[in-house]
């Protein structure tokens, strides 16, 4: 019988499916230098069989969203909006997520779940929001989780390095710091499915 449990398990963790956020700057359009960068992350993450988690917004979280959607991925996007109506006409936020949960929680709430859902973070660029979203995963994803910056994306994400360095306390999770998206995603993924 112990036996017949053992590869149950053994199985179970063989065919998990990790979630990867995607956290970055909700203003950046779609003619701005790392939007390419942002949907290169988000189809790489669908073509290792990830599940890409977002705020559900805009700028380059939904550049993911499009990237993952294109390798046929599966895209969840935690919007903080109460329902539908409210994540499009308060927030004015997309709806190519192909899952869209909605929390009510205002940004600040849905950040906390969407990052504590996520198995790694990726960070591009990003304004006050996204430093929240940082302070989140430094301070609760454990040692199997990962967190990525892409390097020379704008914004905090630039300077995520310096302030973990003043805090004087690393994060227990990985963190990676790579300016290529594809070399960013390997070493993320290689942290999270180790076993």
């Amino acid at each position: 019988m112990f036996q017949a449990i053992s590869r149950r398990i053994s199985t179970v963790k063989s065919n998990r499916t990790f979630k990867v956020a995607v956290l970055g700057s909700a203003s950046a359009s779609d003619d701005s230098s790392g939007w390419k960068k942002a949907e290169r992350i988000g189809a790489a993450v669908a073509a290792r069989g990830g599940v890409l988690l977002t705020g559900a917004c805009p700028g380059f979280p939904h550049a993911a969203v499009l990237g993952a959607n294109s390798r046929g991925g599966l895209s969840v996007g935690i919007s903080p909006a109460a329902n539908r109506e409210d994540h499009i006409e308060a927030y004015a936020y997309p709806v190519e997520s192909r899952i869209i949960l909605f929390t009510g929680m205002g940004t600040r709430g849905r950040n906390v779940i969407l990052v504590r859902s996520a198995d790694a973070c990726v960070f591009i660029g990003g304004g006050m929001g996204t430093l929240n979203e940082f302070t989140i995963a430094c301070a609760d994803l454990g040692r199997n989780c990962a967190i990525g910056v892409l390097a020379r994306s704008g914004g905090f994400s630039d300077e995520f390095m310096r302030l973990v360095d003043l805090s004087g306390k690393a994060p227990q999770a990985l963190l990676v710091v790579e300016s290529d998206p594809e070399r960013l995603l390997k070493k993320l993924f290689k942290h999270i499915s180790r076993e």
